[in-house]
């Protein structure tokens, strides 16, 4: 269950960048974050 926010600062071209890799991909920017943390290592 999705019960956390983070809010973030980053800058217009970061925006940029976001958008279109979710696009590309076909996501939203919040399912492309969440894919990208997901490859993290598992918490010790």
């Amino acid at each position: 269950m999705k019960d956390k926010k983070l809010e973030i600062r980053i800058t217009s071209y970061e925006m940029r960048q976001l958008e279109q890799e979710a696009t590309r991909r076909g996501m939203t920017k919040s399912e492309l974050v969440r894919s990208l943390i997901a490859r993290f290592p598992a918490p010790v």
